[in-house]
Parts: C-alpha cells; structure tokens; sequence
C-alpha cells in the first residue's frame, strides 16, 4: 500500500468539486430538460487517497457523494456555490431555492440542508423527505464524524441548518491524516496519556477486581454483542463509576485501561461543556460523541458531579434546562457502544437515580501501609537513589499519603538531593517531601521517620 504522506489528494477532491459545479448547473437548468439525476458521478482515482477509499468502502451513491462534497467545498473552493449559481441563473438576484447562508467574514456560500434538498430533490415531496435520512445520527456521515447538518433555529425548517464538516474529516479528507481534534469550548476533550504500565498501577484488590470487569469487556465486547442470547438483553457500550478521594489513580486507571485494550482515552472538561447558551451544551457533546463513536474512544467525564449531581428543583427556566442537559447527556452516555467513565471524589454526590444505570461501580480507597510502601518502591528514583530502597519504602510508607502525593514528595526529595549534589537520597530529602505534600493538603507534618534521620546523620 503506498504511504500516505505521499499521495496528493488534490486530483480526486478536484474532480468531486467539478462535479458538484456541474450539478448546480444542471438543477438550475432542469426547466431545459435536463435531469440532474442523470449526471454520472466522478470516476475518482484509485489511488489510496482516503476519499477513494472512503467511496469504496461504503459504495458512495449520488446523494452522499452531494452532501460530502458539499460540505467540502467552502473549505476548497469557498466560491464555488455563488459562482455556479451566478453562472447559471439568466436573471439577477437571489435563488432562495438552494438556500445556504453568507459567511459574515470570508463572504462565501456556506451549504445548508436546504442547498442539498434543492440539488437532490428539487420540487419532489417524496424525495426531499428521503433525504433526511442522511442527516441521522446513524448514518455513517454522522458515525464515521463526516458531515452533520447543524441543528435549526427554535421554528425554524429542519433543513436550515448548515452543513459541517468536522475538523477530523478535513484532515482526514484534505490533508490525508488523522489528527485529534483540537482541544476547545467546542471539543472539551484531551488525551489521557501516561508512560506507566499495568504492572505498576498499586491498587487495593477489591478495586483491582473491579478494573478487572472492565477489562474483561473490552477483550470480550465483540463476542459479548454478537451472543445471540445476551445480545438481546444487553444495551450497547460499558458505563463505570469510578469513586474515590482525589490522588487515588481513577485517571491513571482509565489510561491503563484503555491502554491495554489500544484504545484511546480522552478525558472530557464538563465545565467547557455546559454552555450559558440554549443549545450548545447539546451540540458540544454531539459533537464530541459523534468523534469518540468514529474512532472508538474511551470517554473519561472528570468531576461527573458538575452534571450527575442531585438535580435540583425546577424553580425557573434554569433549572429547566439544566436539568434537560442532564437528561440529554445521559442518553448519550447510554447510547454510547463504546466504555464511558464517569469519575466522582464522592458516591453520594451523584444522583441515586443514576447509579442504576451503571454496569459497573469502582471504589477507590486511600492506599493502605502496604500498598503505599509499594508505590513509593516504584516510585523512588534510580539515581539518587536510597541506599535501602526496601526499607527507605516501608519507612516512608507510615505516612498517610495518597499515590499522587507520594510521587509528588518522591519528586521534591530527588530535586533536594540533586540540588546538594548528594549521590544517595536520604531520610530527611524524603521528610521534607512529605512536609511539602501535607502543607498542600493543609496538614500538620509530623516526622514519623526521626530514628532513620538520626541514624543516617550518624553515619
């Protein structure tokens, strides 16, 4: 297979764009008797490019291939739906048949449901009502994060929306890679990323047990859909709690998980995605969860109590709505065929009617003496290093920390003793880590490690 990065894509989109030129031509001059159905679509060349290949996959007929390069063209030719029409009507002044809008800045044609009807449908009832079916979110324009029509303005005509291409559709389409979306209001997701493995996450085994359950569904969720008895009862997708006190590896537990399974994790802002806006918190995790659903993510909701609370009494408007995005997003989460975890420092702050709907709840608990001891082994470094890790470990270990703040104290003690050119890291580097992690929590530092300072001081 050739390499990507080499393949220009220019010649296909060339050619799509030339085709949707001559299908506004053709509409307009329909009353000549020309059937703009009649058009023969692009022979596009088989060269890899990920429009070919796209085309192929999927068997691209007339109708998709429109809206496809419809889409596409304000970001390729931004004037090629004015001038094309400009072109082809005789007389002067608007069309409002082939709807579209004017971009306040660039000026061009940006594409609406309604330009497609026209192109597709023009005065047939029957096929302007087919038409929709492009637009549902089950469609592979919608699943595969192509194209989506934008939702209309409260009495609005369904097909007055714009039509978007999504940022990973151009790069993929255009530039011919796959890149993550950029983080923004509009896509409130980052990659959880981490160079640990596995082996070292430190957990107690009723929450090892626990990630355990998810990851078995993620080895076994093919054949676990495809069961024709369980299959049947069975809702799409995998939805865990994870609960626990901050610094306890619910993060870092999603990012092994799905590191293990080769998916990726992002972790989504749910402050970014309420909006003060009526609309736009829907939109936002439409978007997002049309991308995740594409490529097969693990979504991670930080914080899930900004949603997942207690609802609250309907009051005014307000409450209304927010208790609607509630509502809203929760289906989602529901209709998700993907793992989704919802992430909360406190069980009791999410809404009983909500932990139902859960197929799994995972507690995570501040690490007990042994489990601390081992997080402070793996996490100690190998130069400076303590001329006792074992003991170094179970020493420090008598300190109430949770796995963050141990490896945030290892970090300040191995500073220390870089900074006093020190080739062993000592008791009191590691005390004064310690004190450094309680000062932040707002504790009391009391030194519980004197005879293994004294002793070293003695040496």
């Amino acid at each position: 297979m050739k390499d990507q990065a080499s393949i220009s894509t220019a010649p296909n989109l060339d050619a799509g764009l030339d085709f949707l030129a001559r299908l506004v031509s053709a509409r307009v001059a329909e009353t000549e008797g020309r059937d703009p159905g009649e058009l023969p679509l692009p022979q596009l060349f088989d060269d890899g490019t990920p429009l070919a290949a796209l085309c192929q996959q999927h068997g691209v007929g007339f109708d998709t291939f429109t809206v496809l390069m419809l889409a596409l063209a304000p970001h390729l030719r931004p004037q090629l739906l004015s001038d094309a029409f400009a072109a082809a009507i005789a007389r002067p002044g608007d069309f409002p048949q082939m709807g579209g809008r004017r971009h306040a800045e660039s000026r061009a044609m940006l594409p609406t449901g309604e330009t497609a009807a026209f192109l597709l449908a023009g005065d047939d009832i029957a096929a302007r009502a087919d038409l929709h079916r492009l637009f549902e979110p089950d469609h592979w324009l919608a699943a595969e994060d192509l194209v989506s029509l934008e939702e209309p303005a409260p009495g609005a005509p369904r097909l007055s929306g714009t039509l978007e291409l999504s940022g990973s559709a151009f790069d993929r389409l255009v530039l011919g890679r796959s890149a993550a979306p950029r983080f923004s209001a509009r896509f409130p997701a980052r990659r959880v990323t981490t160079r640990l493995g596995w082996e070292d996450l430190v957990l107690a085994d009723p929450t090892r047990a626990g990630l355990d359950a998810l990851d078995r569904w993620l080895r076994h969720r093919a054949a676990l859909d495809g069961a024709a008895a369980a299959g049947r009862h069975l809702r799409p997708g995998f939805r865990a709690l994870f609960h626990g006190p901050p610094g306890t590896g619910k993060t870092l537990s999603a990012g092994l998980l799905g590191q293990k399974a080769g998916l990726e994790v992002y972790r989504v802002d749910l402050s970014l995605v309420v909006s003060k806006y009526i609309g736009e918190t829907e939109k936002n995790l439409g978007t997002l969860f049309a991308t995740a659903r594409a490529r097969d993510w693990v979504l991670f909701f930080d914080e899930a109590d900004a949603l997942f609370g207690k609802r609250t009494a309907v009051t005014d408007a307000h409450d209304r709505y927010a208790n609607q995005e509630v509502s809203y997003l929760l289906s989602r989460v529901e209709d998700y065929d993907g793992l989704v975890i919802l992430c909360s420092n406190l069980r009791s702050n999410i809404d009983d009617a909500f932990l139902g709907r859960f197929d799994a709840i995972v507690a995570f608990t501040p690490p007990g003496v042994s489990e601390r001891a081992a997080i402070w082994a793996g996490a100690l470094p190998d130069v400076p290093a303590p001329a006792d890790p074992a003991a170094f470990s179970a020493a420090m270990a008598r300190f109430e920390l949770s796995g963050r703040a141990i490896v945030g104290a290892v970090r300040h003690a191995t500073a220390r003793a870089l900074d006093a050119s020190r080739a062993t890291l000592t008791y009191t580097d590691a005390a004064a880590g310690v004190a450094h992690e309680l000062e932040k929590e707002g504790r009391i530092f009391r030194n519980l490690v004197e005879p293994e300072i004294a002793a070293e001081t003695a040496d």
